[in-house]
């Protein structure tokens, strides 16, 4: 009476294997599944023998069917990765289970023809329910007012925020910043007072990767699991609202290396030699890159402009650092380094950008590079004019904000600090032993923010003003206990945020230092 039940349970395994993966297996061919829908079909076949032995045997095949695909099914759906085709193959995979063991012939009985409509009716709405299991999220009304200007002078006030979970990540971003936490919660904070505007949860996964736009208006985030990190899910949010924009099934790789660039328009992935723009609206892919014949990309993540992406290609006779047009992805301009015959010795590059995607600084390392190129410079990222060209000596910090930071390191010790004023073409010194166990540090336009001594219950904030005036230390109580990790400091809309990554016990609060500009 229920064959009816094993026939719509095989017709759901034969469909899942061409819809899209989820996040443990490939998007292309996705073998595992392939090979279990193919089992379920077969056991669906062999349900319908005369002889019971093969009954018999269909029964256990199904189940244990059934227990396969929920091997699968269940790392996933507790990371929040999971696409359609495992839950309609876990609910094939059921009713063949239950269709083999339980029918009796065709004969039209009521209860078959419901267990063959409610099967139908899980196949479609399994992977709905999936998503809807394991996403929690809080939005809020879109704000019609700009956010305010980044803290510059600290007016004394602070506010702290205590997060349910360990904090494993923090940007500015929107009006505030957005903190990234243990068990896959991404949380908004208002600089002002630390209130929290928006939340988004993938319950059971794991928060690697947090980038805001250059911008502000929106955080790509990625989530991994616990188990299988061979691919992780991008989240694109809105930083006003929390909205989701989009999301997608990547490579782990690609949020190992920091291959995500979002800009102001565009997210550009790196995976290898190609370079990929999408809408960070839609996730529409805009445009896709290749370099030249016989060249190729040396490891190196790309960096974002306010309207530009930078990469490095290198070629037979020279290396190139690149600037496309993150609309269109067409080149925009370059800078050549020409090097001598190829004898594969190695090309090493860094490049590092300012936050608000102004300045990209390029360090090209070769013994192949001619006499008189220039390997070690700051460019405008939107034009590739020279701003500033720092000697040899110096380890050039352009990611710690607006102002690029020279500094002369024993260790992880900086030694001697300077900050350059890319206007002038000038550097400016900087009191390095106010802070000599610096843990984070951030630039303002106008100020240098250090995290320094942190006993566990209490850290120092020094601020010294960019043009050389004496420091001042701002003592911010944190109490939290467990294994420290890693430093979180920001200058964001309304404050200079501070916050302790730490491993068990008590998660430290999350500390707004408020400003004004």
């Amino acid at each position: 009476m229920l064959r009816y039940l094993t026939l719509v349970g095989a017709a759901s395994a034969a469909v899942a294997p061409f819809l899209p993966g989820g996040a443990a297996r490939s998007d292309t061919v996705d073998w595992p599944v392939i090979g279990l829908a193919v089992g379920v079909i077969a056991v669906a076949a062999l349900g319908f023998a005369r002889h019971r032995a093969a009954r018999t045997a269909a029964v256990l095949a199904g189940v244990a069917a059934f227990g396969l695909v929920l091997r699968l099914l269940l790392p996933d759906l507790g990371a929040g990765l999971t696409g359609p085709r495992l839950p309609v193959l876990a609910v094939g995979a059921a009713a063949v289970a239950l269709g083999v063991g339980a029918s009796g012939g065709w004969r039209v009985r009521p209860v078959g023809v419901v267990a063959a409509v409610v099967a139908v009716a899980a196949s479609v709405l399994a992977p709905v329910a999936v998503d809807a299991a394991v996403v929690d999220s809080e939005t809020r009304d879109e704000r019609g007012f700009a956010p305010p200007a980044v803290a510059q002078r600290l007016t004394g006030r602070q506010w702290a925020w205590q997060p349910p979970a360990d904090v494993t990540a923090l940007v500015a971003a929107g009006h505030g910043v957005v903190v990234g936490l243990g068990g896959g919660t991404v949380v908004a904070l208002d600089g002002a007072d630390g209130d929290e505007q928006w939340r988004y949860t993938r319950s059971g996964a794991f928060v690697d990767n947090l980038v805001a736009s250059k911008d502000g208006k929106a955080v790509v985030t990625t989530f991994r699991s616990s188990l299988d990190t061979r691919s992780q899910l991008l989240v694109v949010l809105d930083a006003d609202t929390g909205a989701v924009r989009f999301d997608r099934v990547i490579p782990s790789v690609l949020a190992e290396v920091e291959a995500l660039t979002p800009g102001t328009a565009v997210l550009a992935v790196r995976d290898r030699d190609v370079i990929t723009g999408y809408d960070l609206v839609t996730g529409d892919e805009k445009w896709r890159w290749t370099p030249p014949e016989g060249c190729a990309v040396p490891y190196t993540r790309a960096v974002g402009g306010r309207t530009t992406v930078l990469t490095v290609v290198e070629c037979p006779d020279a290396v190139r650092l690149l600037a496309l047009d993150e609309a269109t992805g067409a080149q925009r301009w370059q800078h050549e380094v020409p090097l001598d015959r190829d004898d594969r010795r190695r090309v090493d590059v860094h490049l590092a950008g300012t936050p608000d995607g102004a300045l990209v600084s390029a360090r090209i390392t070769s013994t192949r590079a001619k006499p008189g190129a220039i390997t070690l410079a700051l460019f405008d990222a939107e034009t590739g004019a020279v701003e500033y060209r720092p000697e040899p000596r110096w380890v050039v910090r352009a990611d710690r904000g607006p102002a690029v930071l020279l500094e002369v390191q024993d260790g992880a010790r900086a030694t001697e600090v300077h900050v350059v004023d890319a206007a002038t073409g000038t550097t400016r010194p900087l009191d390095a032993a106010v802070c000599p166990d610096r843990s984070a540090d951030a630039t303002t336009a106008t100020t240098y923010v250090r995290k320094c001594a942190d006993d566990g219950r209490e850290t120092t904030v020094v601020v010294q003003p960019l043009d050389g005036s004496p420091a001042t230390s701002v003592p911010v109580r944190m109490d939290g206990s467990g294994v420290l990790l890693k430093s979180f400091l920001v200058a964001a809309p309304g404050a200079v945020v501070v916050a302790r990554g730490a491993f068990g016990g008590t998660p430290a609060p999350v500390v707004g230092l408020v400003g004004r500009e």
